[in-house]
């Protein structure tokens, strides 16, 4: 390279003036305080052109003349405190601020000696190299190719799609929470700061610019961005934390996809003005829009107290297994449960069946995969060969002549007669279900799981059975009718539609089972239309809910009514076979299931005095014959009157004992925030959360030895998914 005809924009040779490949003008200055154009650093980093000028810093495109790759070079430059000497390089302090000059810059190395640490982090900035020089430091990070969030969303018309948005940031946040656990904060979330690589990557940029505070008489304007900043930012004392990144991360969402930057933080302490996305009109699942919400909260303690519990917010990881194995961290939710054949769900085959997968989003006419968020599940016998309704045997399938049901209300009507033969419909008896359903002999069955789609992919069904869900129990269609609008939020979201509409909801009939269904127009990411019908049933069980799916495509009145004609073959045939359990007490008035997989003793009537009244719960022993492990439920509301107080008192009963105990966090099982706490109490594992639910106050709470952790969270969390009044 001619060093002397070199671009400083895209360090590619040119004559002086425009450079013809990046259209950089040489001719224009540097801004103020910035280094020269060519000035050679620590002898092997040449400084080209600045790419940003912040209140500490100021970011240059440079280039490693030793590897022969541009870098980006920041400069610790404190606008405030320090200058340029006459000879353009040396920084000189403009007033008596050695200490705090000198501290700032240590704590500037320090965190490049930390993000050096995290280089393997694919989606944060990776630093080469740090050094002294000039009387300031600087570090050396990787040049990215790209546009920031900031960029691309105006590219976009000023605000994307939620799932485009949660794409972009959830890798950001998975990687943030490696760097809080090093107690390192960014504190200068924003669009600015997140770019999107030429390879569809996103990086988080410009790592702690906002964690220097030169002392109380230093404005804070500088390390502020209006907007994104939470109220502690605004206070050279304030209590900063996960939090503080994660409300900037929460005002990032929100302009993402509402287009639209919130209100001032220390604005909204006395005036809280912002809206809702849906009062905007954005169409969001209610469970993330309120993630959003809660992440935005203005007191730091009533947002999430963790990265790792907004993502789960955002991403619906809260339905935690009901009959087996939780995943390590408290909240993080287990895996979905197989059958113990192994058979994947219905969901996972319309994900990755290449058909399928095909038609989401590369055919102009043919139908969307079609879901409803995480299956709560039971254990299962293994998967049964297709029969016939004849009596329940292995016989060859039945010819049967297909019965359409009127769309408009009337007895069902039989296709017309034609000189074709009947269709041949094969019954499968859904092993494990209780249940069977009819469909065409000819479609295609997935080997591991009840779902089915026609030669012509024009439709597609299924069959699924939940227990609970993150967003409600599942006892009774009446659940389904009181959670319409979610259910279809997140059944659009799991889709990855740009969009729904609820066409029609309200109970329906299979045969002489009650149930309840709801039509979907939902809009593919490619601009065609399907419809989705979700048919509720309950189970014979007392508890759990039969889902059967259907997806055609929009407008087809002929795939519609015989998707729904196979829809109303679907039969209960038994019980559904699970270890899961219903207790319910009429004179403690709730109910709530467990999985005799964990509690093989019937649950105790426990009475517990507190400062006050006597309180009788619920004991369940995962451990037979040990009653120093348990987890109890329990309505408390005699002695609180909301979860809050509830919270408060089991946590000062608990700090009297002399437990250790975490922050506080709100986690979400059906549908209800549970206030948590989690800690240590002598030896053992000690956890409990607070809810109310219906205006009665409940608390469920645990103590367990520490290697049985996951055994107790995942009786905990089946209880508080389930519980309700009776």
């Amino acid at each position: 390279m001619n060093l002397e005809k070199v671009c400083y924009g895209c360090f590619r040779e040119k004559e002086p003036g425009v450079c013809p490949y990046c259209g950089y003008d040489d001719t224009e200055e540097q801004p103020f305080l910035a280094l020269p154009p060519g000035t050679i650093l620590n002898g092997r980093y040449m400084a080209g052109k600045v790419l940003g000028v912040g209140g500490f810093g100021i970011t240059y495109l440079g280039y490693d003349l030793t590897l022969e790759i541009k870098v980006a070079i920041k400069e610790y430059m404190p606008s405030g405190m320090a200058t340029r000497y006459k000879d353009g390089y040396t920084v000189t302090l403009t007033g008596r601020v050695e200490k705090e000059y000198a501290a700032g810059m240590e704590r500037f190395l320090d965190e490049a000696r930390i993000l050096a640490k995290l280089q393997n982090l694919p989606n944060i900035v990776s630093v080469q190299n740090y050094f002294k020089e000039n009387n300031t430091a600087y570090f050396v990070m990787e040049y990215i190719e790209g546009m920031s969030l900031k960029e691309y969303v105006a590219e976009h018309g000023g605000s994307i799609s939620y799932t485009e948005a949660l794409a972009i940031l959830l890798p950001v946040m998975e990687a943030l929470c490696e760097v809080h656990s090093l107690n390192l904060m960014h504190r200068d979330i924003s669009p600015d700061n997140i770019y999107i690589t030429a390879s569809g990557e996103s990086r988080l940029l410009d790592f702690g610019a906002a964690r220097f505070s030169m002392g109380d008489n230093k404005s804070v304007s500088v390390i502020l961005k209006h907007g994104y900043a939470p109220e502690e930012q605004y206070s050279s004392h304030g209590n900063q934390g996960p939090w503080t990144d994660i409300y900037a991360m929460g005002a990032t969402l929100y302009r993402c996809v509402t287009g639209i930057v919130p209100p001032d933080s220390i604005e909204r302490i006395h005036n809280d003005t912002i809206k809702k996305p849906s009062e905007l009109g954005i169409s969001l699942p209610t469970s993330m829009e309120n993630a959003i919400l809660k992440a935005l909260s203005v007191k730091a303690e009533d947002r999430y107290a963790n990265m790792r519990a907004f993502i789960d917010a955002l991403s619906g990881k809260k339905a935690v297994s009901v009959t087996e194995r939780v995943t390590a961290g408290v909240t993080q939710r287990a895996s979905t449960i197989a059958p113990a054949d192994g058979r994947s769900d219905f969901w996972d085959f319309m994900k990755t069946n290449p058909l399928i997968r095909w038609m989401i989003v590369g055919a102009a006419a043919a139908i969307l995969v079609f879901a409803v968020i995480f299956p709560a599940a039971g254990v299962y016998n293994g998967k049964n060969t297709p029969i016939t309704s004849n009596g329940g045997t292995n016989a060859p399938a039945a010819t049967q002549e297909l019965v359409v049901p009127s769309t408009e209300g009337s007895a069902p009507v039989t296709t017309p007669e034609t000189d074709a033969p009947a269709m041949e419909m094969t019954t499968h008896d859904i092993t494990g279900y209780g249940a069977e359903i009819s469909v065409p002999a000819d479609w295609t069955e997935d080997p591991e799981s009840w779902a089915f789609t026609s030669p012509d992919s024009r439709m597609a069904l299924g069959v699924e059975l939940y227990f609970y869900q993150p967003y409600m129990a599942c006892y009774s269609i009446n659940d389904v009718e009181n959670n319409v609008e979610t259910i279809a939020a997140w059944a659009s979201e799991e889709m990855g539609t740009t969009g729904y509409e609820i066409k029609t909801a309200g109970p329906q009939q299979i045969g002489d089972v009650p149930a309840y269904q709801i039509d979907l127009r939902a809009t593919k990411q490619t601009g065609g239309e399907i419809d989705v019908v979700l048919l509720f049933a309950e189970t014979q069980n007392g508890f759990g809910l039969y889902d059967i799916m259907g997806a055609c495509t929009a407008d087809d009145e002929e795939a519609y009514a015989a998707l729904r004609g196979y829809m109303d073959t679907f039969m209960i045939t038994g019980p559904v076979d699970t270890t899961f359990r219903l207790y319910s007490n009429q004179e403690l008035g709730f109910k709530f299931l467990y999985s005799a997989d964990y509690i093989q003793e019937e649950p105790a009537i426990v009475n517990v005095k507190f400062d006050g009244p006597v309180i009788s719960c619920v004991a369940l022993y995962p451990f037979a014959g040990d009653e120093t492990q348990f987890v109890e439920v329990e309505n408390v509301s005699t002695i609180a009157a909301t979860a809050q107080e509830a919270s408060n008192f089991f946590y000062n009963t608990h700090i009297n004992l002399g437990a250790a105990l975490n922050e506080p966090y709100i986690d979400t099982w059906g549908g209800v925030e549970w206030t948590m706490w989690e800690g240590t109490l002598q030896s053992s594992s000690v956890a409990f959360g607070a809810a109310e639910i219906n205006g009665q106050i409940y608390v469920v709470a645990s103590r367990v030895q520490e290697s049985n952790v996951e055994t107790a969270n995942s009786v905990r969390r089946d209880a508080m998914s389930s519980l309700r009044p009776v």
